[in-house]
């Protein structure tokens, strides 16, 4: 008597027998792109659009702004000073020159600010020392030729009054010498009057015309000088210089100053300061020297002209 169990067949429903054996089922690969591979072909199969498989990503142009930047204002440092001496061109750079000689130096052998401030006294001293002795009877034409004359422009109408302006008579007539006397050539005979009235005025000489024919050329004579004239112009000319020598001695002092600074501060050396300060001493002596010969030679022309 055999205990096994029969074999009992199932049936599967039938609902699917249809599907299984008759249609192979399809196995999805693990390629991810192989799967989309799959799907697209099934919807187009289906009638559905095809989809790209990647999207395009539309390109897009990146624009940068161009960077400002602040436009420099000069040397930030000490090492960049030396770049503001030259211009672009390599040229020394004029405003650079001008503050580097208002400015002392640290150096005590340095005396280009001295002696161009002595120049400047010198040149100063023989101007005026010069204009006095041209009003001490010598025939100069800028005696006259610097005299300010009031002329009217214009004429009176509707009861507006006309304008008066002040010319220099160089600018108003031509004035030669001749003799002891000046010939002025007037350039318009309206004029004539307003010249001969200030002549008279200020420097008491009388102009008279050469000619009845000519009433624009007039004759200046120049009086001899007296010895009083000629004493009080000797005396103007002295006190001129004496101002001016003033001058030099405050120039001399301002420069000694700067020397003892240096010598406190430790910049320049005791020794280098003494040997600075007898250099300028014999600068400062020269430079008395040629003022004193100047003024003294030009008080002898006034007294003997």
């Amino acid at each position: 008597m055999s205990l096994s169990r029969p074999l009992i067949v199932r049936q599967a429903p039938l609902s699917l027998r249809g599907f299984v054996g008759t249609r192979p089922v399809r196995r999805l690969s693990t390629n991810p792109i192989s799967n989309a591979l799959n799907l697209s072909d099934r919807r187009a199969c289906r009638g559905l659009p095809r989809r790209p498989l990647i999207q395009s990503i539309p390109s897009r142009s990146i624009s940068t702004s161009p960077i400002f930047l602040k436009k420099n204002k000069g040397p930030t440092n000490l090492k960049d000073e030396g770049a503001e001496q030259y211009s672009r061109k390599g040229k020394p750079n004029p405003a650079h020159a001008a503050a580097a000689a208002e400015t002392p130096s640290d150096d005590p052998y340095n005396f280009q600010k001295f002696d161009d401030s002595i120049k400047h006294a010198m040149e100063g001293c023989k101007n005026e020392i010069q204009h006095l002795k041209s009003f001490s009877g010598r025939v100069d034409p800028s005696v006259i030729e610097n005299l300010l004359i009031t002329i009217s422009q214009g004429k009176k109408e509707d009861g507006k009054e006309v304008k008066e302006v002040k010319l220099k008579l160089s600018e108003l007539a031509h004035v030669a010498p001749k003799g002891r006397e000046f010939i002025l050539t007037v350039n318009d005979e309206s004029f004539v009057n307003s010249i001969k009235n200030t002549i008279l005025a200020q420097m008491s000489m009388n102009p008279q015309p050469v000619s009845p024919h000519t009433p624009n050329i007039l004759k200046v004579p120049i009086p001899m000088p007296s010895k009083e004239s000629r004493q009080d112009t000797a005396a103007l000319v002295q006190k001129a210089g004496h101002k001016w020598l003033e001058k030099v001695q405050y120039i001399r002092g301002a420069h000694f100053t700067h020397l003892e600074k240096l010598k406190k501060a430790g910049t320049a050396r005791p020794d280098d300061v003494k040997k600075a300060e007898k250099k300028l001493q014999e600068k400062l002596d020269k430079t008395n020297k040629e003022l004193k010969q100047l003024i003294e030679k030009t008080k002898q022309d006034v007294l003997q002209s």
